[in-house]
């Protein structure tokens, strides 16, 4: 489906909300946003909550906000899969760290013996890693930086919104800096190269803590302790991620306790980035 001129595009901006951060370890979808768009105008909208057949935990509501009491009475994903796959038919995908969202809909749509759809799909998150030198590339920093409202954010439909006009502000920006973008193979050219529904061996980490590892830099947490179950905030500086059973950890040198230290992801409620004085 490459499309000679951008201008034909249909894109649908896609968002998904988790109950974690990891599909193949049981993790299911409990919010989906999609908005379909062609030169610049709403075709189709799609959003509502999911009920993702288990407990939502607490570390995950403290980011987006929904409860097990909210998706209670929501329709399980096997009841709306063909509005979903409906609603990105004949589109081209637009996902802030798509690899996430996409791993969790194959998923999904595995799990019901469903074919996952195969459109082409275009990555925010990998054109600002490439193009760009934001102080954090999670989709509401960038937004900040460019003076894009966030409000809605970390729900699927205020994802989708702010998606879309960071994926606006990039096309025109980069076009302003002589970088011609008339096809959709240029764009994804621009990006390095197709992203697909594929179960991959790689682990999708937050931009925040990927950033933080390529570059050394610190975080401040908000842990969930698993001994005491009381919250704590700590200034870490990330070394490496590692899989352990069904868990991921991150070793991080903890200035708190004056030693590297092991973290649990999900145990991780809150994460910002330190700037660099």
């Amino acid at each position: 489906m490459l499309y000679n001129n951008l201008q034909e595009v249909t894109f649908a901006f896609l968002d998904v909300e988790t109950t974690g951060l990891d599909a193949y370890f049981g993790d299911r979808v409990c919010e989906i946003a999609i908005l379909k768009t062609k030169e610049g105008r709403v075709l189709d909208k799609l959003e509502t909550l999911i009920n993702p057949g288990r407990s939502i935990p607490p570390q995950a509501v403290s980011i987006h906000g929904i409860t097990n009491d909210m998706v209670k009475n929501a329709p399980f994903f096997r009841d709306i899969a063909r509005d979903v796959l409906n609603s990105l038919k004949g589109s081209v995908i637009v996902a802030h760290n798509a690899s996430f969202d996409l791993s969790f809909l194959l998923a999904e749509c595995t799990n019901i013996q469903l074919m996952p759809p195969d459109n082409e799909v275009i990555d925010t998150l990998a054109i600002a890693r490439r193009y760009y030198s934001f102080p954090s590339n999670g989709l509401g920093r960038i937004a900040r930086h460019l003076g894009i409202s966030v409000i809605g954010e970390h729900r699927a439909f205020g994802d989708v919104r702010i998606t879309k006009q960071v994926f606006d502000y990039f096309l025109l920006d980069l076009d302003r800096r002589g970088i011609r973008i008339k096809r959709l193979k240029d764009m994804l050219k621009l990006q390095g190269g197709p992203v697909t529904f594929e179960k991959s061996s790689r682990l999708v980490l937050s931009p925040v803590i990927e950033e933080a590892l390529r570059i050394k830099g610190k975080l401040r947490i908000k842990y969930l302790s698993a001994y005491t179950d009381t919250t704590t905030t700590r200034i870490i500086e990330p070394i490496e991620v590692s899989v352990s059973g069904s868990y991921t950890y991150l070793l991080a040198f903890c200035h708190r306790r004056k030693e590297r230290c092991s973290f649990r992801l999900d145990r991780i409620l809150e994460v910002k980035t330190i700037s660099r004085s």
